[in-house]
């Protein structure tokens, strides 16, 4: 239980922050309903989008805007110059990464929240709670695993100098399995896929833990000079 106070901490402590200054937040959020408001004012024209469409929509937003939101994981700390002081306090490295695992995951949860919202009143839900549950389902995993290699690419980044670069670089291929998974469980939500949605979640399920593992344990090293 000791070991779970420090990243409760961290994240109680980046959310409150982001909570009296959503400056990352209002950036995310600003960028996915502009999208969203573009993409249906583009395709009001024509005929009803085929199920591809209505699939591919939702996840070219969620993508961006979690890329938009991976840039800025560590980026407090570097502002105010806290990283080093926070290495340096008497807790793991493994506990600060969870922390930080955590507080993307709430904040990515919040915003999709927002954007899945918006998207099934521009566009239209699925036929069928369980096609719902479905789309809700890969959307959440897929937060978790846009946190998860999201926080991980970041630190990754925290010594380099070109890390605006360098985070989108490595952030997008591997990410890309996820989002082919997830893509393909939303199709399959319209009525548009043949692959099994239970393995597909399976898939997703799988593809977060590898990357927390991987990051847990791949951090304290990264955070050394």
């Amino acid at each position: 239980m000791s070991w779970l106070r420090t990243p409760l901490a961290i994240a109680a402590h980046d959310l409150g922050r982001e909570l009296r200054r959503p400056v990352a937040s209002s950036a995310v959020l600003l960028f996915g309903v502009s999208s969203l408001v573009v993409l249906r004012v583009a395709l009001a024209g024509g005929a009803k989008p085929d199920d591809s469409v209505l699939a591919g929509a939702l996840w070219i937003v969620l993508v961006f805007a979690a890329l938009v939101g991976a840039a800025r994981a560590w980026a407090a700390e570097r502002e105010d110059g806290a990283f080093d002081a926070l290495l340096a306090a008497p807790a793991s490295r493994t506990a600060i990464h969870a922390g930080k695992v955590l507080v993307a995951l709430a904040t990515t949860l919040v915003l999709d929240a927002v954007l899945v919202g918006l998207y099934l009143a521009l566009f239209g839900a699925p036929h069928g709670a369980g096609n719902i549950a479905l789309l809700l389902a890969s959307v959440v995993l897929a937060a978790g695993g846009f946190s998860t290699v999201g926080v991980l690419v970041a630190g990754l980044g925290l010594r380099a100098r070109s890390r605006d670069l360098l985070g989108p670089a490595m952030f997008l291929p591997l990410a890309l399995p996820l989002v082919i998974a997830a893509v393909t469980a939303s199709l399959h939500a319209y009525g548009g896929g043949r692959a099994e949605p239970g393995q597909l979640l399976l898939f997703l399920a799988a593809y977060d833990a590898t990357f927390l593992v991987a990051g847990l344990a791949a951090f304290p090293e990264l955070a050394v000079e």
